[in-house]
């Protein structure tokens, strides 16, 4: 098991298409470091309490002019109004103060997104890592060497597997070390609400393990469908199509769809993205054996069925 673990992975390194991912992957981590260092600039807190009062005082004036305004049409505030009032005395944005700093929940939103995407790349890589051999006919040579069905499907799913959390952790520490320049040059104080230096711990870990989950699923739809292209034609119609379907009908049923679980394993929140009824740890449970089940199904129909 050991030495076909072993030749999996050097099978997985091989390839054209993961070596494609790495290079995409580097690039948009070296880009994001360079956009987010040239889009954020340091400022001293007392200039930027100064904008926050400037705002203040600006928005407290806009709003003594949306009363005046509303009055003089005989609105009263909280009252309904014709959209002819709304356009003549509603403003179009409220004054705030600009702080061009790198904030450290910026570092975690950006994490968070990048997991996300990452868990849609997952996906793909999971598809054809066991689609490919199917098409190549290259399941077919390696069961003359190894009849044994179950022990190959194990040896690639487990090397896959493992490729994919090692390729997705390295990324994602690599993006928040491609970050720190530009929270350490251009960084603002910490706040009691910026997420700690665990909860960042915890969203890299959290979008580790999302993208291995999401890799497995792809796999193994990829070996009940025998191809690359049903395994990414099915995963992005259930998720993109009949899941945005049955969350909008029947939100009751959110907390049993992969993408509300997703939402809230991601968010780290519980009940996030207005998937009530949700932990984390629930939903992290939920996407573990949703993907153990799928994998258990393809693992069956891959000893049983006919493989040309």
């Amino acid at each position: 098991m050991n030495a076909l673990v072993i030749a999996e992975l050097r099978r997985i390194a091989a390839r054209r298409a993961v070596r494609l991912a790495v290079l995409l992957v580097a690039i948009g981590i070296a880009a994001g470091g360079v956009i987010a260092f040239a889009t954020t600039s340091s400022l001293p807190q007392a200039t930027y309490e100064q904008r926050v009062r400037v705002a203040d005082a600006k928005r407290e004036a806009q709003l003594a002019n949306m009363k005046t305004c509303l009055a003089s049409h005989g609105v009263e505030v909280g009252q309904d109004y014709p959209r002819a009032v709304a356009q003549a005395c509603i403003p179009q944005h409220l004054a705030k103060a600009h702080d061009p700093r790198f904030q450290r929940f910026q570092l975690a939103g950006v994490l968070k997104g990048s997991g996300g995407v990452l868990a849609i790349l997952g996906l793909a890589l999971g598809a054809t890592l066991l689609g490919a051999e199917f098409a190549s006919r290259g399941m077919t040579t390696l069961l003359t060497y190894e009849p044994r069905r179950l022990r190959v499907f194990g040896a690639k799913v487990t090397a896959g597997l493992v490729a994919v959390a090692a390729f997705a952790f390295v990324s994602l520490v690599a993006l928040a070390l491609a970050l720190l320049p530009a929270m350490l040059a251009h960084r603002a104080p910490v706040s009691s609400s910026d997420p700690s230096f665990a909860t960042i711990v915890g969203v890299i870990g959290r979008g580790t393990l999302l993208v291995t989950l999401i890799t497995g699923i792809g796999m193994a739809i990829a070996t009940v469908g025998r191809g690359t292209a049903a395994a990414l034609g099915a995963g992005f119609a259930y998720l993109v199509v009949l899941e945005n379907i049955l969350g909008s009908f029947l939100a009751s049923f959110r907390p049993w769809l992969l993408l509300g679980n997703i939402i809230v394993f991601v968010s780290g929140q519980d009940g996030g993205g207005d998937v009530s009824g949700r932990s984390v740890l629930g939903a992290g449970i939920f996407l573990t054996l949703v993907t153990a089940g799928l994998l258990a199904i393809a693992a069956t129909s891959f000893r049983q069925r006919d493989i040309a």
